[in-house]
């Protein structure tokens, strides 16, 4: 399901901007300032409401919309947005009208709100998860007191969950900030979560707190795979507080890991075999030498202090590190975490909450340093060769001379294989097919291989899967396909052997049809590419025409992806010289 609606509502302020120039006076034009100030800040008020929503992980309960287009959404944090389309925007704490321009879609799992060209998309809240999580305030004052002890606050969870799923749950702070400052990382953690009746009770520990100061604080549960947020409720930090976060001590590590000494706290470790074990799994307890005394921890350092891909995968990245120290990739990364600066992921190990090493954790991708691009040498520029053919000479088997119309597949490293029976001219005179079959198409790293010829196809070697966990592997593309003149159709005996001695039979390719899309070589003339096999195929559309692709490979491992071939590695010719009677080529263009 899928709606949507423009709410026009400048339009809107328009109306009331002429309806004032009809009285005007001075009075009244400062009276108009003062509703535009009004309006400006409803608008405002309901950008920071869709922020806060978005920020704090909150998703719609539920959604109403009313005869005149209004929307009242219900978040789980137990706030309500309202967006009247005619009069204006409000947010939840109350209704009027806003000069901007608002429009409200709203698709199977979301709503994505436009508020002048600012986009928010909020879930929908799954009914296989919890509801609604909402702080429940056990004083007058509605305070949650937080000394050196921690605090511990109350949430009820809409529907109740049971000991198992709390269990099996992730809590954590969503936000937490200094009342009227910025935004704070790492203010507080959540130390445990037990039932208590119909509520939750959650403990809180204060990490970068200050004594006698308040702080907003929302809880993030993320409950069978969906994460909700709690409304905000203030904690305030006692006056007597003190507790020291960061105690740096030079890590120790087992021989064999590298250590980089990065200065300001920071250090380097490099593991072997790391590009596999991060993806299969391992403890990073497992390559220190000694651990500092204490209730030891593992956790994520903050998205602003690590490089730029960590960024862009902190959330990836918060999914594959558990607090004891096991890590694997929840997903694939599609990057390798380089950087000049903050080379690797960045981690930090706690003793009792006190960080007391900064450890990135650099990745050893050695794919990159294989130079899998530098093939011509080997294979040579990429030659044409023609399917079907044999030292010039026709096969027997009709199904060999040509692509018959219809649906046809084709693996091309069997084609390669077998080369000789079915890649009859081969321009290169060989030495294309003759170096895939001699071992020349290769992979390795050390002893191991990531990928090789074997007998028909090209396989993926133990280290190279080891290094696909979330990846296709090897990608055979195709480009720059073109449609090409069907000389022989229809040819008498005499006059096919007349053109088998030395007729003139090329197929060339057709004007205006030399490096078609990809979307009209299959709709049009029924032919495509399957990357991941390494198949042409062709399709009940396909009618006999004659055609040449150009072939290249790629490596799409875990980390990122490599060209295998440094451009194209050969063209193929399809049914340049034999194709079947009766088929008709397009006119040139």
């Amino acid at each position: 399901m899928k709606k949507s609606f423009f709410s026009a509502l400048f339009i809107g302020a328009i109306t009331t901007v002429s309806m004032v120039a009809v009285q005007s006076c001075n009075s009244d034009i400062e009276d108009l300032k003062t509703r535009v100030s009004v309006l400006e800040g409803m608008t405002k008020e309901l950008k920071a409401d869709l922020q806060n929503a978005m920020v704090t992980g909150s998703t719609i309960i539920t959604s109403t919309q009313a005869a005149d287009g209004t929307w009242t959404l219900t978040l789980s944090d137990g706030n309500v947005i309202v967006i009247k389309p005619s009069s204006g925007s409000t947010g939840s704490t109350g209704e009027g009208s806003s000069g901007s321009t608002v429009t409200v879609t709203e698709t199977a799992d979301a709503f994505v709100i436009t508020v002048d060209g600012d986009t928010y998309a909020i879930p929908k809240t799954s009914s296989a998860a919890v509801n609604s999580l909402v702080y429940v305030p056990e004083y007058e004052d509605g305070l949650v007191l937080l000394g050196n002890d921690g605090a511990t606050v109350s949430l009820l969870a809409t529907p109740k969950l049971t000991s198992n799923q709390i269990a099996n749950s992730v809590f954590e702070i969503a936000d937490a900030r200094a009342v009227l400052t910025r935004a704070g990382e790492g203010l507080l953690r959540v130390a445990g979560v037990e039932a208590d009746g119909d509520l939750l009770k959650v403990s809180l520990k204060g990490l970068k707190v200050e004594a006698g100061k308040k702080y907003v604080v929302a809880v993030k549960a993320t409950v069978d795979g969906t994460a909700i947020s709690s409304n905000y409720f203030t904690v305030a930090v006692s006056e007597d507080f003190s507790f020291v976060s960061e105690a740096l001590e030079a890590p120790v590590m087992k021989e064999g890991t590298t250590l980089t000494d990065l200065g300001s706290g920071y250090h380097r470790a490099l593991i072997p075999n790391s590009a596999v074990l991060f993806l299969t799994g391992f403890n990073l307890k497992d390559y220190f030498q000694s651990l500092p005394a204490g209730n030891i921890a593992f956790e994520l350092a903050p998205a602003v202090e690590q490089n730029s891909k960590g960024q862009e995968k902190y959330e990836l990245l918060k999914n594959s590190l558990k607090a004891d120290g096991t890590f694997k990739f929840a997903g694939r990364p599609g990057t390798d975490f380089f950087d000049e600066a903050k080379n690797g992921i960045l981690i930090y190990m706690t003793a009792d909450d006190v960080v007391k090493n900064k450890i990135f954790w650099q990745i050893d991708n050695p794919i990159p340093g294989l130079g899998l691009g530098n093939l011509k040498e080997v294979f040579g520029d990429a030659p044409h060769m023609e399917y079907g053919y044999t030292d010039g000479v026709a096969n027997d088997d009709p199904s060999q001379r040509y692509l018959a119309p219809g649906e046809n597949r084709i693996h091309f490293a069997e084609l390669f294989a077998n080369y000789e029976d079915l890649l009859g001219l081969r321009h290169d005179g060989g030495k294309f097919v003759t170096a895939w079959n001699d071992d020349k198409m290769k992979a390795m790293v050390g002893d191991e291989d990531v990928f090789y010829v074997d007998g028909n196809d090209l396989v993926l070697g133990d280290y190279g899967k080891a290094l696909c966990t979330n990846s296709r592997g090897i990608l055979w593309q195709s480009t720059q396909p073109s449609i090409i003149s069907s000389n022989r159709r229809n040819l008498t005996e005499e006059e096919r052997a007349v053109d088998v001695c030395g007729g003139s039979c090329n197929g060339e390719i057709i004007q205006g049809y030399d490096g078609i899309s990809g979307d009209e070589f299959r709709n049009t003339f029924g032919v495509y590419f399957d990357e991941v096999k390494g198949d042409l195929v062709t399709t009940a559309d396909y009618k006999g025409n004659g055609f040449r692709i150009a072939i290249g490979l790629r490596f799409e491992y875990d980390y990122g992806a490599e060209v295998i071939s440094s451009g194209n590695l050969c063209y193929l010719f399809f049914n340049r010289r034999v194709s079947a009677p009766g088929v008709v080529d397009p006119a040139a263009r």
